[in-house]
């Protein structure tokens, strides 16, 4: 009776520890945002203001080492893309991600009669983030 308390115990103490030992002290969603290096200096809250005459912004991020587009919008209109386009052509900027940590945004100069906008949403894995540039009309 005695070895089948003890194999009993010896049970529920394995049982117990490999509950505990695999429980995560880190909750879901709990992925550090993304850093950034940058070369635009009119940054305010991941909203950049874009001359007239355009602009090359490059932005780097930091502590993940890849990253993709998940959302591109221009003027508030979403528009399609996929999530392994490295390259986005378009009429007024293109966008290009090298070495999957870097991104470099081209926007070229407004001669419209109209603002523009454009916002690119960038995922890596579990956490987002977004850029917005403005560029006002000639």
């Amino acid at each position: 009776m005695k070895t089948g308390n003890l194999f009993k115990i010896l049970l529920l103490i394995i049982f117990a520890t490999t509950f505990v030992a695999c429980e995560s002290e880190e909750k879901d969603g709990g992925w550090e945002s993304m850093k950034w290096e940058t070369n635009v200096s009119n940054i305010n809250k991941n909203k950049i203001e874009v001359p007239n005459k355009g602009g090359v912004y490059v932005f780097k991020c930091t502590n993940y080492k890849s990253f993709w587009i998940y959302a591109l919008s221009e003027s508030g209109e979403s528009l399609p893309i996929s999530y392994e386009d490295k390259k986005i052509e378009r009429e007024w900027y293109s966008i290009k991600i090298d070495d999957g940590s870097i991104m470099t945004v081209s926007i070229l100069s407004n001669s419209s009669d109209d603002n523009r906008t454009l916002e690119i949403g960038i995922q890596a894995g579990d956490v987002f983030d977004s850029f917005l540039f403005e560029q006002n009309k000639n």
